[in-house]
């Protein structure tokens, strides 16, 4: 065998060795991706879920409006899956917008007693003008969730 057949044989080699790796690479990206866009679909449907919980906590009056508004708000904003149909939200944002402002958790407790009686009261007032609207819009949450689910699985 010539040496130059030897440096062909050689080269040969070494470009296969290239391509196999290559190919191994291109797998392990493709894999990397798929199990990425997996748990970015498990947590859009772990969102719906807990957006179902949320709607059925509201209509059942289980839930203060005016926390499932905000917790609403927060899940929406966390999804990039964005609904098959136009929802009319406007109720529940209005609501979190209004009571934006109102300490909650370890910072309400900390205000004086005075303090958090007005914040009570601001937000009852809040509650009683916006409830009816609010328990709709998320009662129509609740009905076009079947449909965003099925949007999502198909999207996937």
């Amino acid at each position: 065998m010539s040496t130059t057949m030897i440096l062909i044989l050689a080269a040969a080699v070494i470009i296969a060795l290239l391509v196999a790796y290559a190919i191994w690479l291109w797998r392990q990206v493709w894999q990397r991706e798929r199990a990425a866009m997996e748990r970015q679909h498990q947590t859009q449907k772990d969102l719906l879920d807990q957006m179902e919980i949320v709607c059925r906590s509201l209509q059942q009056e289980q839930m203060n409006v005016t926390e499932g508004a905000l917790r609403l708000v927060y899940l929406l904003d966390k999804l990039t899956a964005r609904p098959p149909q136009p929802l009319d939200l406007a109720a529940i944002h209005q609501l979190a917008d209004d009571a934006g402002d109102l300490a909650i958790g370890a910072a309400r407790q900390a205000l004086p007693k005075g303090a958090r009686r007005e914040q009570d009261q601001r937000r009852e007032q809040l509650e009683r003008a916006q409830q009816a609207a609010v328990v709709a819009a998320a009662a129509r949450l609740l009905e076009a969730l079947p449909a965003w689910r099925l949007h999502l699985q198909l999207a996937s």
